[in-house]
């Protein structure tokens, strides 16, 4: 009877055990099967209802917190106004396996065991309760507020940002082309990862994380890491394609057939110009090429797992496994243990144009495209290699440095940040040695007190170089404790030589014969425009305290040095609390050769004498009285001068001979206790 009350109907209300059938997140419903068949007022004999989807949070603004509901889930519904039920809670009996051991003041979010947010309620005498964990009891994050801890237990670790990416734990190599996988998700998506090869003591063998055993293959390790110039996002190209963006020439469209190198996170040791927003490149651990080799000092493969025979422990190779570990850890040895290295910018305009380095070219040493690194084995040898700079390079000057905060407007206090007008905040002093002109009566120093003696220019004839914020002066290049410019000053002024006996007739030593040194460096260099010759130069070490430096020796010919200058030599070596310049004992025998062959093949100085050349040996020493003593070695022969005695002894014979003559000119000649006077007739 419509309108009657049924016995079996119950009051609106009244809460229903059910479960949850099916789910319908875009109709924003879900379909429920009650715990019992009654026939409810308004409602069909059926037991499946629809009900509103539940949301544990859900605001109009977007905020929300809610998840999926699994089929199977027991709850509890109610039933509200117009017959419609709605979600109450969840229900759990006391057979419910899958609630997790919960602790008294603490939150837990998780989907399953190994998916969880814990956070502790914290107390004042707990420390413990002031933990926040993410993931699981053994992978996870830590977070301990109180004690200002962080932790993380994960074995691999990735970090993408637009300034770096970084790759932290085994090594894992991407050795399957996989096309059709879009190249992003190789580079940031975790779902590739699984495709990756990982590379063990054995590459040619499966890698395992086995304590012991004959199967054993642990993996490699490392901490890999490329930093960019510009952001990630920006798509850098090398500078010839990227140079046509600020045009109107459309850039070539890229060839997306291949894989592309870059954007794999397994790339490693590809710094090119090619590709130069790839700044910088750090490896700490194992040195492993991008399909899977392990290298050497010169980056060439280890033949391990390459042949067979002792070099690998694959079970199908190897007779004796014992011995197979000890060959591989020997070959190991040369493996690299650290790499550092800078892609390294180039001139790339050329009369040409605009072009990167010819890869088939080693002309020039091949200086076009050296990179700046740093390769150490794990026998703890390394392999330097530093560029050169371009001819509109730096010029590395001695100077210290200030902010302006430490000595300007406020500086009794030094902490201030002083905003000037022009942004400048580091300010320079030089170090450099003050210019001098040499006298027979000694140096004359600067009148300016500038420090440095060679000057920066622009090809406009400006200075480059920044103010010397104490002396006022423009900082000049130089070195520390001597002006280069003086270097050898005896032989630039051959006044130091001009105390011959003038009656004599001719002139024993010719001095027009002995041209003085000009031009031991160039005064001036230009850093910019056309004529710009700032180029070549590698690094300007500076050391404020003394260097000890001992040398071992090879094994094949017991030599301790190579030295392999491209170029001249200028030194200055000054004195230590005796008096003394250079004390230097040789073990064995001393072989000097002055003059030779120059060095060919380096087009800057194509046009000059690099063919042999006659050396000429003049050693010239500081004497009283502004004069000096001479022993020179030249075209005209050898000569001697001395402002004082010159003595000669010899225990044994003594033989004097001349294909020509030989001449003894003296104002009193004595020989055998018998004077010879000038200008008696010849006998």
């Amino acid at each position: 009877m419509v309108g009657s009350i049924n016995q079996h109907d119950e009051a609106v209300g009244l809460l229903r055990r059910a479960t949850i059938i099916k789910c319908f997140p875009n109709n924003g419903v879900m379909k429920v099967r009650l715990a019992n068949k009654q026939s409810l007022q308004g409602q069909s004999a059926t037991s499946d209802i629809e009900i509103p989807l539940p949301h544990s949070m859900f605001y109009n603004n977007g905020m929300y917190i809610g998840s999926y509901p699994a089929e199977g889930t027991p709850i509890i519904v109610g039933q509200g106004s117009g017959n419609q039920y709605y979600f109450v809670s969840f229900f759990a009996d006391v057979n419910y396996k899958n609630v997790p051991n919960l602790k008294l003041g603490e939150l837990l979010l998780q989907s399953n065991q190994d998916t969880k947010i814990t956070l502790g309620q914290g107390s004042a005498d707990k420390d413990d309760n002031f933990n926040i964990n993410i993931g699981s009891d053994i992978n996870k994050i830590h977070i301990n507020t109180r004690s200002s801890l962080i932790t993380t237990t994960f074995n691999n670790q990735n970090h993408f940002t637009h300034a770096s990416r970084k790759v932290e734990g085994v090594v894992k190599r991407d050795l399957i082309r996989n096309t059709k996988i879009t190249q992003d998700n190789k580079l940031e998506s975790d779902d590739y990862d699984s495709k990756f090869k990982v590379v063990g003591m054995d590459p040619s063998s499966t890698a395992n994380s086995f304590i012991t055993g004959s199967n054993k293959n642990p993996p490699f390790v490392e901490s890999r890491e490329i930093v960019y110039e510009f952001q990630y996002a920006s798509d850098v190209d090398n500078d010839p394609k990227e140079a046509t963006r600020y045009g109107t020439e459309k850039p070539t469209p890229l060839d997306l057939s291949f894989p592309n190198r870059r954007k794999s996170r397994a790339d490693t040791l590809s710094l090119s110009l090619v590709a130069p927003n790839f700044l910088i490149e750090t490896i700490k651990g194992t040195v492993v090429d991008i399909f899977g080799n392990i290298l050497d000092i010169n980056r060439f493969p280890l033949p391990i797992g390459k042949t067979h025979g002792q070099n690998t422990i694959n079970k199908d190779q190897s007779t004796d496994k014992v011995a197979s570990f000890l060959t591989i850890k020997e070959i190991e040895r040369k493996s690299l243990a650290y790499h550092f290295e800078i892609n390294a910018r180039k001139n790339l305009i050329s009369p040409a144009g605009l072009s990167l380095p010819d890869i088939k070219s080693n002309a020039d040493w091949a200086r076009n495209r050296s990179r700046f690194f740093v390769d150490i084995d794990k026998e703890g040898q390394f392999k330097l290699n530093v560029p050169a700079s371009s001819e509109v390079g730096n010029i590395p000057l001695l100077t210290r440095y200030e902010n302006y905060s430490t000595f300007g407007d406020d500086n009794n206090n030094p902490n201030k940040l002083v905003y000037r007008s022009d942004n400048i905040d580091i300010y320079q002093d030089s170090f450099a040695s003050t210019s001098y002109t040499s006298t027979t009566a000694g140096f004359i120093p600067a009148t300016d007190g500038s420090k440095g003696s060679i000057e920066l220019k622009t090809g406009g004839g400006a200075s480059p170089a920044p103010q010397d914020r104490i002396t006022g002066q423009v900082i000049k290049h130089g070195t520390a404790y001597h002006d280069i410019l003086q270097t050898c000053f005896i032989h630039q002024n051959n006044d130091f030589l001009n105390y011959q006996a003038g009656e004599v007739d001719p002139l024993t030593v010719n001095l027009s014969t002995i041209p003085a040194l000009k031009n031991i460096v160039s005064k001036t260099i230009i850093v910019s425009g056309d004529n710009a010759n700032a180029g070549g130069r590698s690094g300007s070490l500076n050391f404020d305290g003394s260097l000890e430096m001992n040398i071992g020796a090879n094994t094949v010919d017991r030599q301790s040095l190579w030295l392999d200058t491209a170029g001249g030599l200028v030194a200055n070596i000054g004195r230590d609390i005796n008096g003394r310049s250079i004390m230097m004992a040789t073990g064995g025998d001393f072989y000097l050769q002055v003059g030779g062959f120059g060095v060919t093949g380096d087009s800057r100085f194509i046009t000059q004498n690099n063919g042999i050349k006659a050396g000429v040996l003049d050693l010239r020493i500081v004497g009283a009285g502004g004069y000096c003593h001479m022993i020179r070695c030249d075209d005209f022969g050898i000569t001697i001068m001395t402002p004082g005695s010159f003595k000669a002894h010899s225990k044994g014979e003594m033989i004097l001979t001349s294909d020509t003559s030989i001449k003894i000119e003296s104002p009193q000649l004595v020989i055998q206790e018998r004077p010879v006077l000038r200008g008696l007739p010849s006998i």
